[in-house]
């Protein structure tokens, strides 16, 4: 009797160990950044990227979506393999250095001096439940700082919405990549529109002065997005 207690224990416990459930993780997939040719001007200075900020509660860890406006909830089992922030701030340095608008583009961890600071704000990467309809929303801003007069050259906020096709995590993930990626780019497609333009009004009517702790500057310009979403956690 002793010993058929000791194996029913035995085969509980290992009939718990099998029922251990671990956590999946995922990162953000980007396609490579399509090269431009230099402006016909020329390119600017150097820039140095500083990695993009975000509130804490997004780039912890876990994948967020959102219920209603007011509640933010959170995957237990679905996490980032890589944070979100160093994902996005990568992909705007490649693309930088594909659209040739600067002479060089460089992390700002390396040390190096530039011309231009560039900063940003991951403002909103989750999932959106609204009803049926489950959606993929990211926000990010971003400026640019002239490093000599500590001015403000450059200030931008895109905001994309991408409806999941897939319901399950895989497809939320992909949803919030392609998200990602149209904000990023709308953001890099309005900096080579009116930097140009930007760097000669500043160099003739003067500097706009700015707190230089602060990665805030004035948004001019903000996307549109629809909030939407829902499905199982």
């Amino acid at each position: 009797m002793k010993y058929v207690a000791v194996a029913f224990i035995g085969a509980f416990v290992l009939a718990g160990c099998g029922s251990v459930r671990y956590p999946t993780n995922y990162v953000l997939n980007f396609p490579p950044p399509v090269p431009h040719a230099a402006p016909s001007n020329g390119a600017l200075g150097a820039v140095t990227v500083r990695e993009f900020r975000c509130p804490e509660y997004l780039c912890e860890g876990r994948i967020v979506y959102r219920s209603s406006p007011e509640e933010i909830g959170f995957y237990e089992y679905h996490r980032w393999a890589a944070d979100p922030r160093r994902a996005i701030t990568q992909y705007v340095e490649d693309a930088l250095r594909a659209q040739s608008l600067f002479k060089s583009v460089a992390s700002q961890e390396r040390g190096s001096e530039a011309a231009y600071l560039l900063s940003g704000n991951i403002e909103r990467l989750e999932e959106v439940d609204e009803g049926r309809e489950v959606r993929a929303v990211c926000t990010i801003s971003a400026q640019l700082q002239d490093t000599r007069t500590r001015s403000v050259v450059w200030t931008n906020t895109a905001s994309e919405t991408v409806r999941v096709e897939k319901r399950d995590m895989r497809g939320i993930v992909s949803s919030l990549s392609a998200a990602a990626h149209t904000a990023a780019d709308r953001l890099l497609k309005s900096m080579a529109e009116e930097l140009p333009a930007s760097v000669a009004r500043t160099s003739t009517t003067g500097p706009t002065a700015i707190n230089p702790d602060s990665s805030q500057g004035e948004t001019v310009s903000r996307g549109t997005g629809t909030l939407a979403f829902g499905g199982t956690r």
